[in-house]
């Protein structure tokens, strides 16, 4: 279960660690996580460390309640939503993107784009059916209809 570090802009009391399968180990160091899980040779919640907060990016957060912290959060962006996990859903005109770009710019804030799309639109199901496979790594691209 691949999970993202602790955001950038976020303060960090201690290292980030991160949870994924072992092709994906490096790209999640160089995320930022300082310990890296590989989630097929050990089941995360199981271990006996318990974290502040996890943020779910893959929809385990009924794994994820079980190593947080009593009164801290899981922060779930898909999936089954269990307390104390709350989904974290953002709208925008615009001005979030706005408050963003000069993270973007400065490389503070990288975006992860799979290296397989941009599908076009008319590769709809095949792009869901990449999604549905687990081997893609940042987002997928979807190009606009024509």
């Amino acid at each position: 279960m691949p999970t993202a570090p602790a955001p950038p802009l976020a303060p960090r009391p201690r290292p980030p660690h991160g949870i994924c399968n072992l092709p994906k180990l490096e790209l999640l160091k160089s995320l930022g996580a300082d310990v890296a899980i590989d989630y097929t040779k050990e089941n995360f919640d199981e271990q006996p460390e318990k974290y502040d907060v996890i943020f779910d990016a893959v929809g385990q957060g009924e794994k994820a309640v079980k190593v947080v912290k009593e009164g801290d959060s899981v922060v779930v962006l898909t999936g089954a939503v269990t307390p104390p996990g709350f989904r974290f859903v953002i709208t925008s005109d615009g001005s979030v993107l706005q408050k963003l770009n000069p993270y973007l710019e400065s490389g503070k804030v990288k975006p992860l784009v799979d290296t397989k799309g941009p599908f076009a639109f008319s590769q709809t199901v095949e792009a869901f059916s990449y999604l549905e496979t687990g081997r893609a790594t940042g987002k997928v691209i979807m190009s606009p209809i024509p």
